[in-house]
């Protein structure tokens, strides 16, 4: 056995309590999925949080030369320089792709538990698919642990970050990460 697969095992208590806090096991199943899945988002979204936070100073660079390089273009462009508008333009598209690549690295960060998850859930439910009561398009009236697991993972995702937002500390928290510590040009 590696020392995943004792990882797995050592935390299968912990994870299988909230599929057996409900006495049905279709509504125990829904449950405990729900509830690794909101494990899920509040360790991906701690991860992320400290991924920015250690990353700031690099965020900030980016954030200047996007704002720098727009207001040169912006500039150029009211004073009719063509040329140094597509030029500066060029730099300013280059920030914007670091930018948006270490917004996609970010995101990746936020997710690394998925993967981990969804082992402990073959370990359990692999060989044991989830009967509904009808039919779904494209699922049929079986549902396998990945496909559950990962609607209910978007589903909770969704409804998590509207609701974390409603706490007031947390926009606080990603401003404070987010803002500049110096005035923008």
């Amino acid at each position: 056995m590696n020392s995943f697969s004792t990882l797995i095992l050592l935390l299968d208590p912990f994870f299988i309590a909230s599929f057996r806090m409900v006495s049905s096991p279709a509504l125990g199943y829904l449950l405990g999925t729900a509830v690794l899945a909101l494990l899920c988002f509040i360790l991906g979204d701690i991860s992320a949080m400290g991924v920015k936070f250690l990353n700031r100073k690099y965020i900030r660079k980016i954030q200047k030369d996007m704002d720098r390089h727009h207001h040169l273009s912006e500039k150029a462009l009211m004073m009719g320089d063509k040329e140094s508008y597509k030029a500066v333009n060029r730099q300013a598209l280059d920030a914007f792709g670091h930018s948006f690549s270490l917004g996609g690295a970010v995101f990746c960060v936020s997710i690394w538990p998925l993967p981990f998850a969804l082992a402990w859930m073959d370990s359990r439910f692999a060989h044991a698919p989830l009967e509904l009561p009808f039919s779904l398009p494209f699922l049929g009236s079986n549902i396998h642990y990945f496909a559950s697991f990962i609607l209910t993972y978007i589903a909770v995702r969704i409804m998590a970050s509207a609701a974390i937002r409603l706490f007031s500390w947390y926009p606080g928290l990603t401003a404070r990460l987010a803002e500049t510590s110096e005035s923008p040009v």
